[in-house]
């Protein structure tokens, strides 16, 4: 996926954005994985990922594919000095729905190419690439009810 993570900020600035679980664990995108903020002694700059101006007041930056699931905190910082330090001003942050193959809203599930298999009832919502399954609900039929579950 790509551009995931946007920002509008004056051009000409230098952005970065740092990934964060709902319980605070910040992501470590050279290990691959969430930790606490400071594990192995890891500093800001080892959670940074940079954003690019795109000009006229636009910053973008690309989502890990390597994170599961969830839903995370994107937290956008106006970087200060030569590199990331934690006196860097907080630009924006915001909620992301991720999949693990894109971002999950609900206008991309109303809006975008939804199939249901016809012997298992499952429905599958695309991505805006109308390739990338983002959602999948599998119905399930009992004797008076019909519940829905998410995979």
């Amino acid at each position: 996926m790509a551009h995931e993570i946007q920002a509008d900020y004056a051009s000409g600035s230098v952005l970065y954005a740092i990934i964060r679980t709902l319980a605070g664990q910040v992501w470590y995108p050279e290990g691959q994985a969430f930790e606490d903020w400071g594990a192995g002694g890891h500093a800001i700059d080892s959670y940074d990922i940079v954003l690019t101006d795109k000009s006229g007041n636009r910053y973008v930056g690309d989502f890990d594919e390597d994170i599961p699931a969830g839903c995370y905190c994107i937290q956008v910082f106006k970087q200060a000095g030569a590199s990331p330090a934690p006196s860097d001003a907080l630009v924006c942050s915001r909620e992301i729905r991720w999949t693990g193959a894109g971002e999950l809203t609900a206008a991309k599930i109303l809006a975008n190419k939804a199939v249901q298999d016809k012997i298992t009832h499952a429905i599958d919502y695309y991505d805006d690439d109308g390739a990338t399954v983002l959602l999948t609900l599998n119905l399930y039929d009992e004797k008076t009810t019909s519940t829905r579950a998410s995979e």
